[in-house]
């Protein structure tokens, strides 16, 4: 009898020790599997398409593009962001999701600055933007119609059909200034601000306002924007 339950008990050792065996190579193999090779996600910012492309391939890992308009500041085919980021642990194999300036519809804004209005809209139309708003100074130091300066730097990117706004003289003259904006200031520095440009306000008209104290400009004639020199009369409503 003891014998047999010796023999059992042996039995049933070599059974259990042949599951345990059994499971840790079982356990092993799909650790393996699951975890796979692993290398570093690499750093693809900056890059050109086709680049970001071949280094994906020496990591043996695959791209997702996502085309978008990120900003005017990337060129078009270029990669703005990645996830996961650079230098992350990525399987072989895996997917790394990449974010890629648009080529559709971006443009550089060409120099405008001392071209006439004709050159200026040939160019534009050229650089497949158009001649947005328009406002006209008197400058001695530029021709008449010319171009003094445009709303956005020549250099940057837009998108393709946007307007650019321009500053054009109209030859030399009187000195003239473009109207700010004077609602809400101080009317004491105001005043100082006119003198020290040469101009005079003409018309100072206080009125009561509630919950405001004394000497804020309330409104303003001309209307911010509008080109004024010596010979416009300036006016300011202030609060008393």
């Amino acid at each position: 009898m003891n014998k047999k339950v010796v023999l059992a008990g042996k039995i049933a050792g070599i059974v259990l020790g042949y599951f345990l065996l059994f499971f840790l190579a079982v356990f092993s193999t799909v650790s393996l599997l699951v975890k796979g090779d692993e290398v570093m996600a690499p750093d693809l910012l900056g890059k050109p398409l086709q680049e970001a492309y071949a280094s994906a391939a020496k990591k043996g890992i695959y791209l997702k593009k996502v085309v978008g308009d990120f900003g005017g500041t990337y060129a078009p085919n270029t990669v703005v962001n990645q996830f996961p980021a650079p230098k992350t642990s990525v399987k072989v194999k895996s997917i790394v999701k990449i974010f890629v300036a648009s080529e559709v519809g971006q443009t550089v804004v060409p120099k405008l600055a001392s071209l006439s209005q004709k050159e200026c809209e040939a160019l534009l139309k050229k650089s497949k933007l158009k001649k947005g708003h328009s406002a006209f100074i008197s400058s001695a130091e530029v021709l008449p119609d010319c171009i003094i300066s445009q709303s956005s730097p020549a250099g940057s990117r837009m998108a393709e059909g946007s307007a650019i706004d321009l500053l054009i003289s109209k030859g030399g003259g009187s000195r003239s200034f473009v109207m700010p904006d004077l609602i809400g200031k101080e009317a004491v520095k105001v005043l100082v601000f006119f003198e020290n440009q040469g101009l005079k306000i003409s018309k100072i008209e206080e009125v009561p306002y509630f919950g405001l104290k004394p000497g804020i400009v309330l409104k303003q004639f001309p209307s911010p924007g509008f080109e004024i020199s010596s010979k416009n009369l300036i006016g300011i409503q202030v609060s008393k």
